[in-house]
């Protein structure tokens, strides 16, 4: 018998349906080592659940053997579970404060463990795996002329920065910490700074600031002072130019996978992404913290509704309760501005991909963090002070996560999809992985790997986590991503004012 669902959780009452059921279909499944079966009642669409018995009105819908939230109404066994008949409900966050389960620390991270990359050495931190100059606006109104530069000179990348100007003194100080964070990504060798001349912080006080945290080259130009768009861009080209010479004199060198330090994200989840892409993603974080690398997994509304299992990787009971805080913080943040988080979330895209409510899609997304200790929380888009696995407190945008990440530090971006997404980043290579087989064939222009073979029962997803290494590996010897080779730059700045 074909299996066409997936349960997964011995103490599961739904199961995923990993193919389109017509009403009076036969759902079939393992459990354990059985195969199970049942007749739908109504047609159960791809990705969506199924109820395996019958669950009052108000009954909890049990998935990953945990609460995905409450029934609204009566839901009979081979009836169809969504958003339309399930809702989220709230955890208590002072009980999870209270009951502190901490990881239990391994031995030391191994290193020298045979796989090594071929990298940029910095004087400061960690090693390039890209050796880019970059043409950073300070503002909004330097962006286009950023980006014309930019164009002009091989080897140079820009982002396009959309603020800058006429903002309170917490977002001010946020894009700073983005730009000045990008200046000092490893992947930089040099930056030509862009300005208008009236924007918040000038180019030159943010050259300065560059300058006290690196040893990079850094220059800047402002469109005022230079007398327009034509002569900024003469003298920028001409700096980079030079830039770009010297940068391609540097040899690269063989560094250890300890000295990676991978961003982790997700994006257009469906229910493929918790049941597979996010596994096989954490099962590749598991190995490289093993080997002494750094991975950093990002998004805390997604951690809202499994932020007791979040937690309960914490290293310490401090790591614990900050995680929790970090929930109940972000939570009461969107409370106090009128907004229901389990109302926005899961989004449309979700929801019709098979996720019903934040329970789900959280229980899912912080499966691509792997199962290690948790030794820091980082805020955004500053940098780590220990190695292992950590987890950053951004926005519910993967987008604004990855640009955080990457401002912390990360070299390189792994990103799980479901749904599809074409998202990449001008410093660090995005390296996009589904587990969706459809949606790998409808956007393979956008998809680097396809993670199918994990749901169709081919592979584990220990299995096809090991074989990401080997991607990780290319990627870091100078293989383009999908992304990279498109020129994708897409960077967001969140300016919510979460952290004065």
């Amino acid at each position: 018998m074909e299996i066409n669902a997936l349960l997964m959780g011995l103490g599961d009452n739904v199961v995923t349906c990993i193919a389109d059921i017509p009403k009076g279909g036969t759902v079939t499944y393992r459990k354990g080592e059985s195969v199970c079966s049942l007749t739908a009642e109504e047609d159960i669409p791809y990705c969506h659940k199924i109820a395996l018995e019958d669950i009052p009105e108000g009954g909890e819908v049990i998935k990953y053997n945990e609460s995905l939230g409450k029934t609204s109404e009566a839901v009979a066994k081979g009836h169809w579970v969504s958003h339309h008949n399930l809702f989220s409900v709230p955890r208590d966050y002072d009980s999870e404060m209270a009951d502190v389960k901490t990881a239990e620390l391994p031995a030391a991270a191994k290193t020298g463990d045979g796989m090594q990359f071929w990298g940029y050495r910095r004087a400061e931190g960690r090693p390039g795996i890209r050796n880019h100059v970059l043409i950073l606006p300070t503002c909004a109104c330097g962006s286009e002329t950023a980006r014309i530069i930019a164009s002009q000179v091989k080897g140079a990348v820009n982002i396009i920065f959309n603020t800058g100007c006429s903002d309170v003194q917490a977002n001010t100080e946020m894009s700073q910490k983005v730009l000045t964070g990008f200046a000092c990504n490893p992947n930089v060798w040099g930056v030509v700074i862009i300005g208008l001349g009236c924007e918040a912080v000038p180019h030159d006080k943010l050259r300065a600031k560059i300058q006290s945290m690196t040893s990079k080259p850094v220059v800047s130009f402002g469109i005022q002072e230079e007398g327009g768009t034509l002569k900024t861009i003469e003298k920028g080209v001409r700096a980079a130019r030079e830039m770009a010479m010297q940068a391609a004199r540097q040899q690269k060198e063989l560094f250890d996978i300890s000295e990676l330090y991978l961003g982790i994200e997700c994006g257009g989840s469906d229910a493929t992404s918790g049941i597979a892409s996010n596994p096989a993603t954490g099962e590749l974080s598991d190995l490289l913290v093993d080997m002494g690398a750094t991975t950093l997994m990002s998004e805390s509304i997604e951690w809202i509704g499994g932020e007791h299992v979040l937690a309960k990787r914490a290293a310490t009971p401090e790591i614990h309760r900050q995680i929790i805080q970090v929930c109940k913080d972000y939570e009461a943040h969107l409370m106090a501005a009128g907004q229901d988080c389990r109302a926005g979330q899961p989004t449309p895209g979700n929801k019709a991909g098979g996720l019903s409510t934040l329970d789900e899609k959280s229980l899912g997304c912080i499966r691509k963090g792997g199962t290690r200790p948790i030794v820091e929380v980082l805020e955004q888009a500053v940098r780590p002070t220990r190695r292992g696995a950590l987890v950053m407190d951004t926005a519910g945008y993967d987008i604004s996560s990855v640009t955080s990440m990457v401002a912390s530090g990360c070299q390189a971006v792994i990103f799980t999809t479901g749904r599809g997404t074409c998202t990449g980043n001008a410093i660090a290579p995005v390296l996009k992985v589904t587990a969706n087989g459809r949606t790998y064939q409808r956007m393979e222009d956008n998809m680097d790997i396809d993670l199918s073979p994990i749901v169709r029962g081919e592979k584990t997803y220990q299995e096809m986590g090991r074989e990401m290494l080997q991607d990780i590996q290319d990627i870091c010897n100078g293989r383009l991503t999908k992304a990279e080779a498109y020129g994708f730059s897409d960077i967001a700045v969140d300016h919510v004012c979460r952290f004065v």
